[in-house]
């Protein structure tokens, strides 16, 4: 009765490990895909990194600082590709503050209501006429 006892107890101490085993096998920890990306110019450097979602973007953290002493405000933004020849630009994030200073932006969220297949940041300066602008290679979303 005692070797009988302890053998099924063996076997149900086995058949536990085998099956949970196999479920962390199966279910596992997800990894969150992440991207960064920077632009910069004489005037300006940008940069910013996030965490990828099949439409968007999350965790976001994005920095704009002013390299050069010339009066004009710089700002840093997003243009998400939506296919089919769409470029959505996020909002502006300004510095307004001169010469060598920089501004921080943390935790925001970018949802492109579709799924987003790439992002590049676009650093700019505020100056006469056009701004001028300076943009990463585009980052592509292994969420998508």
């Amino acid at each position: 009765m005692k070797g009988l006892l302890s053998r099924n107890l063996r076997r149900a101490v086995t058949a536990t490990v085998v099956v949970s085993a196999a479920t962390l096998a199966f279910t596992g920890t997800a990894s969150a895909s992440t991207g960064a990306g920077t632009g910069s110019g004489s005037e300006v450097y940008g940069s910013a990194n996030w965490t990828w979602t099949l439409s968007g973007m999350k965790n976001i953290n994005m920095a704009v600082r002013d390299t050069k002493c010339d009066g004009n405000p710089v700002y840093v933004f997003f243009e998400a590709d939506l296919g089919m020849g769409t470029i959505d630009p996020t909002p502006y994030r300004w510095n307004e503050n001169g010469c060598g200073t920089t501004n921080h932006w943390n935790n925001l969220k970018y949802n492109s209501g579709t799924k987003l297949s790439r992002v590049r940041v676009v650093v700019c300066v505020d100056d006469a006429g056009w701004d001028t602008c300076y943009r990463s290679g585009w980052q592509y979303n292994p969420e998508a």
